[in-house]
């Protein structure tokens, strides 16, 4: 009973922040479980609403190195969610950010030779100062926050004082939007940690802890997803594992990168324009023999030009 009624009490919450506020919504979805439930939360919100001023986007920021198996998922989703809204006639569309050549990840260490990032340089993104950012921006409202460098930017969190069980509650629950495929996403997680989501009593501990992040990350020791997911029986990403624990070793080889960083100091410094070389090549390989694109002809023609610039330094 509780399960329904956490439900029914922030799909009405939604309901009425969406006509408290019928400014343009955003919605970020990366295809996990807490983003895909709450963009069920608001669809079902935007259903149940008697007006509907708000126009909500559904954002996906495609970062070109998401699990190829959760990327297929998120376009999936997405391309289903806009028919579904269209069909029910509510305000919701769906759009797809994508950076720049030059501030993708593959530019950032094959371009600029960048070290891929570990638990104490970390570039890319920084999920252990969540809770702290919450807590930080928190208002007087307890599920709004402020947007950091745009304090007049607020954030709404209808799902943060939800469980695990809840949130599994309502992604598993017979209702819209009904593209999001709870038993695929429960298959994923499965897969990725060796265990089904699901808390089989009150007293035991839910599992789906693993995290879809990058494949290429490097900031984890091993990558325990893709492991799983290759063990599940989706060995064609072994390539893609092969090259994401060969790049976190090579990253320490000092033969591979300058000895002074770009800022003149003594110490090891960016990767070689020859061990970007090697890295593309070895990438390329990747792209080979997984059949998918893994890197664009924009991109490596950004990453080409950089090279030049670096060459002329190394000269020097």
């Amino acid at each position: 009973m509780r399960q329904r009624d956490i439900r029914t009490n922030t799909i009405s919450a939604v309901r009425h922040a969406l006509l408290e506020r019928p400014e343009p919504w955003i919605v970020g979805f990366s295809g996990g479980k807490d983003s895909s439930c709450v963009v069920k939360l608001i669809f079902q919100a935007l259903l149940a609403a008697k007006r509907r001023e708000s126009n909500v986007t559904v954002l996906y920021c495609d970062t070109g190195v998401e699990i190829p198996l959760v990327r297929s998922f998120v376009w999936q989703t997405l391309t289903g969610l806009a028919i579904e809204a269209k069909k029910a006639g509510i305000p919701l569309k769906c759009d797809v950010a994508t950076p720049r050549p030059r501030d993708r990840f593959f530019f950032k260490v094959i371009g600029r030779g960048y070290v891929p990032p570990t638990n104490k340089f970390r570039w890319c993104t920084e999920s252990a100062e969540r809770d702290r950012t919450i807590a930080r921006h928190q208002t007087d409202q307890s599920l709004y926050s402020r947007q950091e460098g745009s304090a007049q930017t607020l954030i709404y969190t209808p799902i943060l004082n939800y469980s695990l069980q809840d949130v599994w509650d309502v992604l598993t629950s017979d209702s819209p939007p009904r593209c999001i495929d709870s038993i695929r996403l429960l298959t994923l997680y499965r897969h990725a940690n060796g265990e089904c989501p699901i808390i089989r009593n009150s007293t035991a501990t839910p599992c789906a802890g693993s995290r879809f992040g990058c494949w290429t990350c490097t900031v984890v020791r091993r990558d325990r997803a893709m492991e799983g997911l290759i063990l599940s029986g989706h060995d064609g990403l072994q390539p893609l594992l092969d090259f994401r624990n060969w790049l976190s070793r090579v990253r320490n080889d000092h033969r591979m990168r300058w000895s002074t960083r770009r800022n003149g100091n003594i110490g090891p410094g960016p990767f070689s324009v020859a061990a970007r070389r090697t890295i593309l090549s070895r990438l390329l390989a990747a792209q080979r023999a997984v059949g998918f694109q893994l890197i664009g002809a924009d991109e490596i023609k950004a990453i080409k030009d950089e090279w030049a610039n670096d060459i002329a330094v190394e000269r020097k």
